[in-house]
Formats: structure tokens, sequence, C-alpha cells
């Protein structure tokens, strides 16, 4: 199956206001942290609508669409020596969109992954932007995107969209002001610097995301999206989502800048959450294929060695600086990528500038090796899934777990998958 080119048709529908955007492209010359649900700060959230198939890939695939168990306490590890390390096997740079506002540098970098280097990984996105209650063109450039029916354009943020098939965790960097949601679940809240939302879209859940804006200052918002396959028999696990990080119940498991890198073990801290530890919650989640993300800064001309067993994908995603890596005179840039063949069980990460830190993302997972179909943002192990999620989306039921383990037992029997 064709799957990255299929994430990529799935991911680029921000192209459709690339026109208008380079129309009204001119040049244009503080923040909070942690979760709230201040209704003062939401939109106003329009009801679950019933969406032909059009419908839904006209609208949004969410955060990720602009553009598609690690061991608890196991933050920070430095290998011997002697531990075989794996090589580079690509480095790639990824497509540029600006969006929000184009004109003063705002930008999403789409990262299509979903090959069998990146599996159980189908797409991480990285958000940048801001915005000013000053910018002159910010209320005529919303207006032509409505008036054309753009999307992205006419909204700050994503409307309400479906998901089914996969876990999303939206990790918002520190620092950073929020982003807004409001789900199918009876969830609103939003969550800003320092916090993630990790969501198991399962069986079908629908959702609303908004920048976070304000009438009395500017407000900049970064953060990464990232969406990972979810095997079979588990699509159609009941929806759920949690927060982690800055001003929850599930603080980062990290460790500090004193050693050769600062790492946030955002996985590992997510399967505490999942696990009910250390708040004492229970948790109805199941838990998932073993995926391991970590947040890693690195010194200037400082290097780290991480574990990544021979067994998982891996791959890095660079932020700011350069990273570099034994055996390639080819570093890898800010807002590129990194491969890496299973030939070792460690990725020595170095970096390559002597006055930058180095700031990426490390993901490693157990590959699940099933067929991938993708349908905007459901993803299915094949097109009949597809196609009966579609169907439930047209007539109403998409949110209704019955309706959808009951169809799926009668796609599987009759086409035997």
């Amino acid at each position: 199956l064709k799957t990255k080119e299929n994430i990529m048709k799935a991911l680029c529908f921000p192209s459709l206001s690339l026109p208008i955007i380079l129309f009204l492209s001119l040049t244009l010359p503080r923040r909070s942290s942690g979760l709230s649900e201040s209704s003062s700060l939401l939109p106003s959230w329009r009801p679950l609508p019933n969406l032909q198939r059009r419908d839904i890939l006209n609208i949004a695939s969410g955060a990720a669409a602009a553009a598609i168990s690690s061991a608890a306490g196991a933050v920070e590890v430095e290998i011997p020596g002697h531990a075989a390390r794996r090589s580079v096997a690509s480095v790639d740079s990824h497509p540029l969109i600006p969006v929000w506002p184009s004109w003063g540098g705002g930008r999403v970098v789409p990262v299509s992954l979903g090959g069998p280097g990146a599996d159980p990984f189908l797409l991480l996105a990285h958000h940048k932007h801001w915005f000013d209650p000053r910018d002159p063109l910010r209320g005529p450039f919303k207006a032509a995107g409505a008036a054309l029916g753009l999307p992205y354009v006419d909204v700050e943020g994503f409307p309400m969209h479906p998901h089914r098939g996969m876990d999303i965790l939206t990790y918002v960097c520190d620092g950073s002001d929020g982003f807004r949601h409001r789900d199918s679940l009876g969830g609103s809240a939003a969550y800003r610097g320092g916090t993630a939302q990790w969501m198991r879209t399962g069986a079908g859940v629908m959702h609303e995301e908004f920048w976070e804006t304000r009438s009395d200052r500017r407000t900049s918002v970064e953060l990464f999206q990232l969406w990972i396959n979810l095997p079979a028999d588990m699509k159609f696990d009941p929806p759920a989502v949690r927060y982690l990080g800055a001003n929850t119940a599930h603080p980062w498991e990290e460790a500090g800048a004193t050693g050769a890198a600062a790492v946030r073990d955002v996985g590992g801290t997510l399967d505490l959450c999942l696990s009910g530890a250390p708040s004492g919650d229970s948790s109805d989640v199941r838990a998932r294929p073993d995926v391991q993300i970590r947040h890693v800064q690195i010194p200037p001309g400082k290097e780290w060695e991480a574990s990544a067993p021979r067994g998982q994908s891996a791959l890095i995603y660079v932020r700011e600086g350069e990273a570099a890596f034994d055996g390639t005179d080819q570093n890898v840039k800010a807002l590129q990528s990194a491969t890496f063949r299973p030939d070792g069980d460690t990725i020595l990460l170095r970096n390559a500038q002597t006055r930058k830190t180095l700031d990426l993302l490390l993901l490693s997972g157990k590959p699940l090796q099933e067929p991938v179909v993708l349908g905007g943002p459901i993803v299915m192990n094949s097109q009949r899934e597809i196609d009966d999620a579609y169907r439930q989306l047209s007539d109403g039921t998409f949110l209704d777990r019955n309706v959808a383990l009951r169809q799926q037992a009668v796609t599987r029997k009759t086409y035997g998958l």
C-alpha cells in the first residue's frame, strides 16, 4: 500500500490556501503554561454534524492534518561504549507550509512517516504560529478565507472533525501559549506550554482544536502533534483523553541538565499516566505496543547516547540546532529528520554546533507490521474499513461504538480481513 503517498495527500490540504496566502503576504514586523478549563478562552462550539466524506476532507484532520512501553522512570540512559551503534539510513527535508500568519513567519512542517523505518509512527507535525490583535492583515485574511471557502484560513484552528484507529499526542512546547480543545466525549480544555494531550481515537471521536488568541496581547504557540498507529485489535477500543506534564496529576519524568543532555521522557510519563501512577487514578485504557518519545536537549559540543533496541524503529526530528553522527558527514539540521537502520542498540547524538543547544525529538517503537490505509483523519487496515467509517459519518452513527463493532464484524467475515 502506498502509505506515504496517502499520508501526504491527507496532509497537504493547506496547499489549497497558498494562492491567497501568497497574494496577501507582505512584510510585518508572552506567554503562559499549564492546563485550564476556563470557558472564557473557548470559542462557541458547533454541534457534532453529520458530515459527508468530501466535507471531512475539506475541513481538517486536526493539528496534524494541517501539515499527518518505555520503562517507567528510565529517563536518561548512558550506554557503555561497547554497545553497537545504529547507522543513519536517511536524512530528510520536509515542506514548510506558511500559515497563521504566513507573512510573519508562521508555518507548519509536516513530517510524513508511515514507512518501514518509522512504523508505528504515521505523522509528526511541527507548528509554530503567533496571533496579534494589532495585526492589520489578520481580519482581511480571515474574511478572504471565508469568502473563498479556503480551509484553515477563515478560522484560526481546526473545526469539528473525526478520528479513528490511532493514538494522537499533542505536545505544547515550554513557554508557549495554548491550544483549545473540545471533543465528543464531553471534554474541553485550554492546555499550554509544557503540557501534552494524549487522545486514543479508538472506535471514533470528534473534536475541535483552536489556537489560543487574546484581544489584549499577542499569543505565540509552538507544538508538535504525533499520530501513532494502533494495531488492528485495538482500533475499536473506547476513545479516551488524558493530560500530562505541567500542572497536571502526571508531571514529566525527566533528567536535569547536569549531564550530557536534558531528557524529558514523554513516552514514559504517558505510560505512568495510563497505568494510574503516581496519582493512583484508575485507568480503563489498554496499554499500547511499546513506543518511546523523548524530548532531548544537548548542550553545545556535547554528545549523548540513547538506547534504541535493535527490534524497534527509530528516528529523530531536529527542532533547533544541528545533529552529527558517526559514520556520515551529513548532519541533520533544524526542521529535518533522520531515520536509523536497525543495525545496533544505541544512537549516539552529537551537537554539531559550539554555541547553540541541539533540541530534538527522539522517537522509537515496536513496529506493528500491519497494512496501513489512511482516509484523511481515519487510519485503518483496509479500504473496506475506511469506507465503513465514512458511511457511518454520513448516516450519523460514527460515534456509536456498538454500531462500529457490529459493522467491523460483518466486514471481516465478508471480506476475510
